[in-house]
């Protein structure tokens, strides 16, 4: 068996966990919402393209060969375990990772670290597969630690600029600061309010400014998003300059709820044949 004659041999296991969330079955016939689609690509669309491109490092690579220039946050060191982290050799403000997964992040700033707490972590963190949301690609990903130099924009934060990409399109972004918690807005590419709206999210009050290099990050969607039916581009712009964040290719794991008819209204963006 395949890898991907494995994926399909899990379909009861996403249409389970799917009724679990949703209430309803999942219709992987004639799948009509955005969620639905995104739990049939799970099954029939677990592409080693997309373990490679969801493994955060190796990403770069490919972010490098389809746009030419090099978009990544300097790495300073990749490890198979904590133990191997040298912390006298590290720089006063860093950030500690896991390339197999989303949320994996620690802040060292002035030196201050906790190694206790920092192992702790990591030691979780490694044996997290990401298959208790069943994103099947991640499955095949080499688990490393790595450690990434730190970046912020001085009193703005870090502000993340999400691009939902369909069939090769950026359709419209999100905007958000502090890693996704808290509020995030909507935008089309014009620059206006869009009308999703995340359940769990609130909109932010703040009046976000559009990015300098906001026509680039377009063009980068594009070019990033042309080998995928459906993936989310992050971008952070630092002082002038822009880094990806990741390719996300299951927002939430497929189990975001949306305010009003917002899962229908996505759904119909996103074209499976």
């Amino acid at each position: 068996m395949n890898f991907q004659e494995w994926c399909i041999s899990q379909k009861d296991l996403v249409k389970k966990q799917f009724k679990q969330v949703f209430g309803y079955d999942l219709d992987l016939n004639n799948p009509k919402t955005f969620c639905e689609k995104l739990n049939w690509l799970k099954i029939y669309d677990s592409t080693f393209l997309k373990t490679y491109c969801a493994d955060k490092l190796l990403v770069r690579d490919y972010v490098k060969s389809k746009l030419g220039v090099d978009l990544s946050i300097p790495v300073l060191g990749v490890y198979d375990k904590f133990e191997e982290i040298d912390f006298s050799k590290l720089p006063k403000n860093y950030v500690i990772k896991c390339n197999h997964g989303s949320g994996m992040n620690i802040i060292v700033k002035d030196g201050k670290v906790n190694k206790q707490d920092v192992k702790q972590k990591l030691d979780k963190w490694m044996k997290t597969d990401y298959l208790h949301l069943l994103e099947f690609y991640y499955k095949p990903i080499h688990k490393k630690i790595f450690i990434e130099e730190y970046k912020d924009n001085g009193i703005d934060g870090l502000i993340d600029y999400k691009f939902w990409c369909f069939n090769g399109e950026p359709k419209f972004y999100g905007v958000n600061a502090g890693h996704g918690h808290g509020a995030i807005n909507y935008y089309d590419l014009n620059n206006k309010p869009f009308y999703i709206q995340r359940a769990d999210y609130a909109p932010s009050n703040t009046q976000w400014k559009v990015p300098e290099h906001f026509n680039t990050m377009v063009e980068y969607s594009k070019k990033l998003s042309e080998d995928f039916k459906f993936v989310r581009v992050d971008f952070y712009e630092i002082n002038g300059k822009i880094y990806l964040g990741e390719l996300t290719f299951i927002p939430g794991g497929g189990y975001i709820k949306y305010k009003g008819n917002g899962d229908e209204e996505i759904g119909k963006m996103l074209d499976l044949q």
